[in-house]
């Protein structure tokens, strides 16, 4: 009997078996050629001189790494190889009568015949599969920590990759608006740094547009389409330039490579233009060389340019950053910081000019004007004004007035009041304390009150200063606040008309007189240059004069 047909046999069998375990990796022939294989590399050990029970572990090893690691497997490869092998060793050996190798490749008188002797074939074969069983059993552990490695590198992997993709929306969110998905003001200013960097020998422009009066349509229409509005204006703007989106009702435009102001411009119209069905914007425009800047001074400038833009008196909307204008912006915003100190050290003083009675040339009074050496009054005013500083300041020169007045009988002494003033609650026990501590008659003093819309809403307070004795003049009567009606109903005893009734035909100065005169107001010029004037003030009825004509402002009393 030859050697190849028991070994068949047992190829067959064994494919069965594993068959069995539920798994056979791969088309079924080629499986059975490397059990075949394996088979042989078994019975070779066997039969191997000098023997080697640690050849099993190698092909228990080369069991799992075929992929027929399921313990069955194992259970089925012992108890076939345990039952038959020996005999079949044996058989084959008693057969032939000579030693050779029962798989290819044996060499003659490498191994010895075990046909005599079968228990040396069983012992060997059982021992074989000893370590068959250890090499099995160890590259099944083998596997399956290559296995976990694997789950955990790919776990590892994975987790890294959601990491990663976390740590991208978390930057996208906090360089992005949720609102419009564009770029916020951190990310502008991230970008400007890198470009600044990359295009340092060229120049930029930048664009700030503010959507004016945003917050009335979101009361008006809703949040709701006040978010779809920014989402369209996030559209029409997009093709402009790097745009971003750095408040609510803010927007930025960064241009790379511009010639000159003019292309900023142009920028900004045509933003305007987008926009205009929708919303009314002012814009900021800088442009300048990249060279040397910084993101910082950038979006101040533009925000400065933006406020500029919102006075433009051409109703254009767009304002240009001007160095030379910064400058004096930041020069009257350190005067206007220095307000308190400068009064607390008595810098703010008074000027008197003559007020004269037309008729016959007499000074009856005087207007007492602020004046600080640091400032045109009219711009200091302003400042103190929007600052607050008005309401101290203003009591102080109505204090230093109200003792220069009460030396002299002979004189009215006219003071001015910022309408700003007639807000302040104790204004009314302001004036009374100061015609009290400085003796000043209240009959003698005047204040003068800039015609303004504030005026009306403040009747109250008028009543309650003209209840304490003094006179209230309306400075700047016809700037087109007040009508003669309204001026009826207020307490005023004397207007002071605009510079403009200087030049008005004489017989519209004479009806607006007329109509003062017949509410029991009297009148006064002020501005008066050339006898000329004096002499047509006088014809159309006009009862005081004030000018350079009669006196110009100066320190002490006439």
């Amino acid at each position: 009997m030859s050697m190849e047909d028991p070994l068949a046999g047992i190829t067959d069998d064994w494919l069965r078996g594993v068959v069995a375990a539920g798994f056979v990796p791969g088309v079924r022939s080629r499986v059975r050629a490397a059990l075949r294989d394996l088979l042989e590399e078994f019975v070779a050990a066997v039969r191997a001189e000098p023997f080697d029970p640690a050849r099993g572990a190698r092909i228990g090893a080369e069991l799992v790494d075929l992929r027929m690691s399921a313990p069955p497997v194992l259970g089925t490869t012992v108890a076939l190889f345990a039952g038959r092998l020996p005999a079949a060793i044996a058989g084959a050996d008693g057969e032939q009568g000579r030693a050779r190798t029962l798989g290819p490749g044996g060499e003659q008188g490498r191994a010895r015949s075990l046909g005599a002797d079968g228990e040396q074939a069983r012992a060997r074969v059982l021992a074989l599969l000893e370590t068959l069983t250890t090499g099995f059993v160890a590259a099944q552990r083998d596997a399956a920590l290559r296995a976990a490695e694997q789950m955990n590198r790919a776990e590892k992997i994975h987790w890294r990759g959601v990491q990663l993709d976390l740590q991208q929306r978390l930057q996208r969110a906090l360089l992005h608006r949720p609102d419009t998905g564009l770029p916020n003001e951190q990310h502008l200013r991230k970008h400007l740094a890198e470009t600044i960097a990359v295009r340092s020998g060229e120049r930029l422009g930048l664009c700030l547009i503010s959507l004016d009066r945003y917050d009335e349509v979101t009361d008006t229409l809703g949040p709701e389409n006040g978010v779809r509005l920014l989402a369209e204006v996030a559209r029409r703007l997009r093709p402009l330039g790097f745009l971003a989106h750095l408040a609510d009702d803010r927007f930025a435009i960064l241009l790379a490579g511009t010639s000159g102001v003019d292309d900023v411009v142009k920028v900004a119209d045509r933003a305007i233009r987008l926009l205009a069905q929708d919303a009314a914007v002012t814009v900021g425009v800088v442009e300048r060389a990249a060279a040397g800047t910084d993101p910082d001074t950038w979006l101040h400038d533009a925000r400065l340019a933006l406020r500029w833009a919102g006075h433009d008196e051409r109703g254009r909307g767009v304002g240009v950053f001007e160095v030379g204008r910064a400058e004096e912006d930041r020069r009257r915003h350190r005067l206007a910081a220095a307000l308190p100190a400068a009064l607390a050290a008595g810098e703010f003083t008074l000027q008197y000019q003559p007020l004269v009675r037309l008729a016959d040339g007499a000074v009856i009074g005087v207007e007492a004007l602020a004046r600080w050496r640091r400032l045109e009054p009219r711009q200091f005013i302003a400042m103190a004004e929007r600052t607050g500083v008005i309401h101290e300041l203003g009591r102080s020169l109505l204090e230093q007035a109200g003792r220069a007045g009460a030396a002299r009988a002979d004189l009215r002494m006219s003071v001015n009041v910022s309408p700003v003033q007639l807000a302040a609650p104790g204004l009314v026990a302001a004036v009374a304390g100061i015609l009290h501590r400085t003796g000043m008659p209240a009959e003698r003093l005047q204040l003068e009150i800039t015609e303004t819309a504030a005026v009306i809403e403040h009747r109250a307070v008028l009543d309650r200063l003209a209840a304490l004795g003094l006179r209230l003049a309306l400075d700047d009567f016809g700037t087109g606040y007040s009508s003669l009606a309204e001026l009826a109903s207020l307490p005023f005893a004397e207007v002071k008309l605009a510079a403009e009734f200087l030049t008005a035909h004489g017989e519209v100065l004479r009806h607006v007189v007329g109509l003062c005169h017949a509410l029991g107001v009297t009148v006064t010029a002020e501005g008066i240059e050339s006898g000329e004037q004096a002499r047509a003030l006088r014809e159309a009825g006009c009862d005081h004069g004030q000018g350079y004509l009669f006196g110009r402002p100066r320190a002490g009393l006439p």
